[in-house]
This record gives structure tokens, C-alpha cells and sequence, in this order.
């Protein structure tokens, strides 16, 4: 499955899991710190899958494919920051242009400070004491990386395009006529596209979109789920309920009355 585009609300965001997490291959204009308190979390980045285990930290760099997958084999307890690169002030490299060979930084190579930094770090902090954590947190783990450039392509593919593209106007009504009079080629072409490299039509991959974005809402608002449905860009609660129910296996007022059981 070609990942789709993550959208973010907010440009630094910390999250306690206590369990492992299951998400789909996405990715995103973001840095992503993975750190696992207890337990273990496996992740897969640019189809490399690693298995982290107690006190292992992972790093994935902007526009990165990643995705979180679950193991069964312990409960656990992790931490996640999801941080702008714009947030991070020239401090560090340009992560746009130099990718890891390995993010992985386990458990011998976390420094000290970074476990106190990950231990004391809330979602609930005055904004600039969490930037300064991870401040703190990037600066000991970019130490223990190995980097490589990325090549830039000379011209930009047109699913990435697509991708990026829906990932801004996902919420609007969209059809393969609007992408087509958008990009200046034939539907069919959209449609091939689709097919062919995304692996599903046009219409699941804006379901995936708005229900990730529903998901944020119910996640980080007090906004009633009809609300959620209408501002996700679904053209009834039924449908939410259908595509809902379909990717995260239980009803969308089942996820809301949950949600706090596994994030704090």
C-alpha cells in the first residue's frame, strides 16, 4: 500500500501510549521520536522493520514512509514526539536534505539525560519547556546517527503530488473530474494512478485520509462526534460510522469512550 499523506494539527505534539500502537505506512513534514519506557514496539521505516525493546529510542526523519505495528507479546509504555522542523531554529541539520542509515538508537547508545528529558516531557507542559526537552532529546540522539543525502529527484512523480495535494483538500468534495482539471490530465490517468501504484480507487484513499484527520479530532478535541464527521469531510455519519468501524475496528463513539485507556 502506497502510505498516504498524515495530516497534523499541531506543530509539536507529545503522546504517552500505554500499549503498543497499530498505524498504517504514512508519512509527513515532520520529525518523529519513538521511545520505549517498557514492553516493545515494532515499526517498519522505508520497509525496514525494526522490533524496539525497552529503553530503545527511533528517529524518523521528515517524508520518511514509517508505519507502527503490534506484536502481542508485552503491554507497554512508550512516548512520542512529533515535532515541526521549523521548531527545531537551525540547531540542528537540514533534515530535509539527509536522511539516517539506521534510526534506530538502542537502549546502550540513549544517554542518560534523553531518559530524563522522555520521563519528565508531558503533553500538558507550557509549551516551551516541552520544546526544551526536545531540544535536549534530538540533540543527544543526532550524536548516535549515521546520515545519508537524499537524492532530489529533478521532477516531482505525480502520485506524490496527488498525495499532497489530497492531504490539504481532503475535506472538500473530490472527484477524479476535480483531480483531473487540477493536475491537467485525464481522469483515466488519475484513475490508472489509483490503481496501479496506491493500490485502491480514489475513494478509499480519501476514507483512509478523513478518517485519520475524524480519529485527531476525537483524539485531541472535545468536538461532538457529528462535528467530527461533517468537519472530516464525510458526506454522512453513516458513512463515518462504515469506513470508521472498517480501519480502526470499533465504532467511532466505541474509540472516543477508549481513547483514554491507552493515551495520557
Amino acid at each position: 500500500m502506497l502510505p498516504f499523506y498524515e495530516i497534523r494539527k499541531d506543530e509539536l505534539s507529545v503522546i504517552r501510549n500505554l500499549k503498543e500502537i497499530s498505524f498504517p505506512p504514512h508519512m509527513h513534514g515532520y520529525l518523529e521520536i519513538l521511545y520505549v519506557i517498557s514492553g516493545s514496539q515494532r515499526i517498519e521505516v522505508n520497509d525496514q522493520t525494526y522490533d524496539l525493546q525497552e529503553g530503545d529510542a527511533a528517529m524518523i526523519f521528515p517524508e520518511m514512509v514509517h508505519r507502527y505495528q503490534t506484536t502481542g507479546l508485552s503491554s507497554t509504555s512508550e512516548v512520542l514526539i512529533i515535532v515541526h522542523p521549523k521548531l527545531l531554529g537551525g540547531l540542528f541539520p537540514d533534515l530535509t536534505r539527509f536522511h539516517p542509515k539506521n534510526p534506530i538508537i538502542s537502549n546502550p547508545n540513549v544517554h542518560e539525560d534523553v531518559v530524563i528529558a522522555f520521563e519528565k516531557v508531558k503533553r500538558d507542559d507550557d509549551y516551551a519547556i516541552k520544546l526544551g526537552w526536545t531540544h535536549i532529546i534530538i540533540a543527544h540522539l543526532l550524536r548516535e546517527i549515521e546520515f545519508e543525502q537524499v537524492q532530489q529527484l529533478p521532477v516531482q512523480d505525480l502520485s506524490k503530488k496527488l498525495m499532497e495535494y489530497l492531504a490539504t483538500h481532503f475535506t472538500e468534495p473530490i472527484t477524479l473530474d476535480t483531480l483531473a482539471s487540477e493536475f491537467n490530465v485525464s481522469k483515466y490517468y488519475i484513475s490508472r494512478i489509483f490503481s496501479k501504484r496506491f493500490k485502491m480507487n480514489l475513494r478509499n484513499y480519501l476514507s483512509m485520509l478523513r478518517v485519520e484527520y475524524a480519529s485527531m479530532l476525537i483524539r485531541t478535541t472535545d468536538a461532538s462526534l457529528t462535528t467530527v464527521w461533517i468537519n472530516a469531510g464525510f458526506d454522512s455519519q453513516r458513512t463515518f460510522n462504515r469506513v470508521f468501524q472498517a480501519i480502526y475496528g470499533m465504532t467511532p463513539r466505541d474509540f472516543k469512550n477508549n481513547v483514554s485507556n491507552y493515551l495520557k
